[in-house]
């Protein structure tokens, strides 16, 4: 039998996507039921009762979302303090509770599109009871449409929406370019509550921070009012088992 290019060929019996249908439901994310683990002294603590004591003195809320984020989260704004208060059961989510700074971090390294909103819907309870939302994205910098010259040359630069603090290197983030992710979804719940939210996209020529990117990033941070180290240096780890 000769076939075309391209053409769909489906199986003689009903079995084969009777199957496929009930893999493809039982698999999907959409289907996972998201809760959050209480740690740092709160094993035993019921999920309600661990989020009520973050919400007892005002905080800031700052989500913070990227492929490999979580090294720079660590050695640049936490300093090794063990303050993870929350970590979610299945995606790449934690939350880290600073109440000497009255600050509340989340990290997120989701890159499960159909998990954006059940983690939003699991991070509702800060989004509303916060002083004020602040997320920042880590994205490629080849996702950005309509860059300039001189941002094409440049290892990380910010775009904005809804900002909160006047940097020269800063521009605002103008159309098509969208944020979505945990911070999308974020933003968007915030308006929904009509209440505002900063959002800042750091579009970067690499994956993983290093001490010249994420200079404008800890810059941002300070301008913010959020602790941080002043530079960051990333960790190298052997990779490799060539021998020179």
């Amino acid at each position: 039998m000769s076939l075309n290019f391209g053409e769909i060929v489906e199986p003689s019996t009903r079995a084969f996507w009777d199957d496929y249908d009930e893999q493809e439901e039982s698999d999907s994310p959409a289907n996972v039921v998201l809760e959050w683990l209480c740690l740092n002294g709160q094993d035993h603590a019921s999920e309600e009762a661990a989020i009520q004591k973050t919400l007892q003195e005002p905080f800031r809320f700052v989500i913070l979302e990227g492929q490999k984020i979580s090294s720079f989260v660590t050695t640049a704004i936490l300093r090794g303090s063990t303050s993870l208060a929350f970590q979610l059961s299945c995606g790449t989510v934690n939350v880290f509770h600073l109440p000497a700074e009255k600050l509340l971090v989340c990290v997120s390294e989701e890159i499960e599109p159909n998990l954006f909103g059940s983690v939003t819907e699991k991070l509702s309870r800060w989004l509303e009871a916060t002083e004020s939302v602040i997320t920042i994205s880590l994205l490629p910098a080849v996702m950005y449409k309509g860059a300039s010259e001189r941002e094409q040359e440049q290892v990380c630069f910010i775009k904005a929406l809804n900002k909160n603090v006047s940097l020269a290197d800063i521009g605002q983030l103008e159309a098509p370019n969208v944020i979505t992710g945990v911070a999308g979804g974020a933003v968007s719940y915030r308006k929904f509550l009509g209440k505002d939210a900063a959002a800042y996209a750091c579009f970067l020529d690499s994956v993983e921070l290093d001490s010249v990117s994420s200079e404008p990033i800890l810059r941002l941070l300070k301008a913010l009012r959020v602790p941080c180290a002043d530079r960051y240096e990333r960790k190298f780890k052997t990779s490799s088992n060539l021998y020179m």
